[in-house]
Formats: C-alpha cells, structure tokens, sequence
C-alpha cells in the first residue's frame, strides 16, 4: 500500500466515523485489523463520483450572467465517464458494506470454503452473490445509496432546465454566445480528464457511505446489475481478494453495458446541444438536461427500480457449497482502505 495514500484515508474514515459516533481507528490512523481493502483506484473513482454529485447538484437555478452559466457547464461537465461508472460501483460497494447480515454471511462463505474460490466465482458471475444470506438487505442498501444521489441530481436538473425559459426574461440571456467553441473545447476536456480527489474529499465520502439509510423492510426484490456487481466488490472485499494487486480481476465487475451507454449518450447529447445553441439561454438548456437531469437518470436506472421493500417476498438464500473449512477472522462493516502501489 502508498503509506501516504493509506493514512490519508485512514484518518479521512477516522474523521468520518467520529462524525458518525463510531470508533473505527487509533489516533495515529492505524487500523485494529477491521478494515477491508479496496484498490485505491477504486476509492478515488468513487471519492471522485461522490465529489461530483455532490457539486452538481449544487448547481444553482438562479442564473444571472453568462459567466454563471459558463460555471454551471463547468461542475456540470467535470466527470470522466468511465472513471464516473467505477465510482458509482465503488460508492454502492461501500454501502453494501455497511449491512452486518451481508458481511457476515460473506463471512461465514469464506469460513466454510475455499475463499479465493468463492472470490473468482463472484468477479466471474456477479449474480452469485445473490446466493449469500443478507445479499438482498445489501443489494437495497446499495439501491438507496444510488437513487438518493442520482434523484437529487436529477431535480436540480429539472430546476436548471425551468430556469432556461425563466431566465429569458433577462436581457443577457437572449445574447448570443460569444465564445461558444472554447465553452464547448472546455465541456469536453473536462469530460475527459479523470478526477483526482481534492483535501477532504475522502471524509466526505466515508460519511455519505455511513449517512445511506436502508430502506424499512430491508430486502430487494429486484437487483440491477450494477448493483449486483457492487455486491460483488463488496464480497470481494470482505474475502480479502479486493487489494491493490486484484485490480485487474476486479475490473469487470467495475463497468456494465447499459450504464456505460446512458453515460456516454449523456455525454454525446451534451456536446450536441451545445454545438447548435445559440443564445445563452439555450446552454443553460443544455446544462439542465443533458449535464444535470440526463446523468442524474443514469445513476438512478443504474440503481435499479424501486421495489415495495415490505411487499417483496425475497427467495432464501441458496446453500454456498464449499470445498474445505478454513477460518476467515471477521472483518469490521464499517472501513475501507485503499491499497495499491
């Protein structure tokens, strides 16, 4: 592990789980042995993720300059797709993790098995994790953690979108952009460009990740795949087989066909829009829609359907069948450390 990297986000957890009223390690940072380990890329992926929905949907409807809409574009814009779906992944992981019934039926799988078996197994068939006993009070954790931030998103985004038809009572927003090529240049740099976490960021994403209420009733009837694969990095985790060096196992479990496609079509339909706009008014259409509402709704489908959570009558967990009897010391439910080079 980068011991830099690694005390950082020890202390960001510290700072969180004190926020939270949970004691999760010594002063100096270091852990009692109750962590689980993701690869670093996949914290900052999901401190990024988490960053942005944050700043996003903080995108004010109250527009009075071209400037302010030029810094709406800006937080609007500024997530790197694929780097955006491995956050979401890793940011639903982590809420998954916060269910003691799924960490410690992950738990007692690897005690009765052969981990690094039942590991390969889930990167390979991320459905399988259904078969573990508190998958589907995890799987609506997870579900939770998505929906409140992608619907959040979404409202602002509606609110933007409002204000492009208010806002045309004002005198400068009927102008014509005057540097409508460099704005777009910029929209799309950054829509390229990976996230690299700011000071403090980490604490805020450990505190959104232990903040995520479970929904009453507890178990979802319906599980998405990208949630699916979100318990599956969670299950991972907690067999000691998400570490720095199984990044590249791990990666199929961070990227789903149809989360990829609404992201890049968001992306695609933003710079679109913002090719033909013509007065200011319309890129603040532009923002609203495509940057704002059109990403809050992937995040959202990402997360799967809402389920009547006390109506659903979630099918008991299959039998694990496993070869040997090794003891897997428990983890605590409430850490992650990002290890890597």
């Amino acid at each position: 592990m980068n011991s830099k990297l690694g005390a950082r986000l020890a202390l960001a957890a510290c700072a969180a789980a004190m926020t939270a009223g949970v004691s999760l390690a010594n002063a100096d940072g270091r852990f009692d042995g109750d962590g689980v380990e993701l690869p670093r890329e996949v914290v900052a992926a999901a401190s990024a993720f988490s960053a942005y929905m944050d700043h996003a949907a903080a995108v004010s409807d109250k527009l009075a300059s071209p400037a302010a809409v030029g810094d709406g574009l800006k937080a609007g814009a500024a997530y790197e797709p694929v780097q955006f779906e491995e956050g979401m992944v890793g940011y639903a992981a982590m809420a998954a993790l916060q269910d003691d019934r799924f960490v410690a039926g992950v738990d007692d799988a690897g005690r009765r098995g052969d981990r690094h078996a039942l590991a390969q197994r889930l990167a390979a068939d991320p459905a399988s994790v259904l078969q573990i006993d508190g998958a589907r009070e995890a799987a609506s954790r997870a579900q939770a953690a998505l929906r409140e931030r992608g619907d959040a998103l979404f409202k602002t985004g509606g609110e933007v979108k409002q204000a492009a038809y208010d806002v045309q009572k004002q005198g400068w927003s009927t102008v014509t952009v005057t540097d409508a090529a460099e704005r777009l240049a910029r929209v799309k740099s950054l829509s390229g460009t990976a996230a690299a976490p700011a000071e403090g960021d980490d604490a805020r994403l450990f505190k959104a990740v232990l903040q995520v209420h479970a929904p009453a009733g507890g178990a979802a009837a319906a599980v998405s795949p990208v949630v699916l694969r979100a318990l599956a990095l969670a299950a991972d985790a907690v067999l000691g087989a998400a570490r720095g060096e199984d990044l590249s196992s791990l990666k199929p479990l961070l990227s789903e066909a149809s989360s990829a496609q609404c992201l890049k079509m968001s992306k695609l339909n933003l710079y679109q829009c913002m090719a033909v706009a013509g007065p200011q008014y319309e890129d603040v259409f532009c923002l609203g829609q495509h940057a704002l509402k059109d990403t809050g709704q992937c995040v959202s489908a990402a997360a799967g359907a809402l389920v009547d959570a006390k109506a659903a009558e979630p099918a008991p967990p299959a039998p694990v069948q496993v070869a040997d009897r090794r003891y897997l010391v428990p983890v605590a439910r409430r850490t992650v450390v990002a290890s890597g080079e």
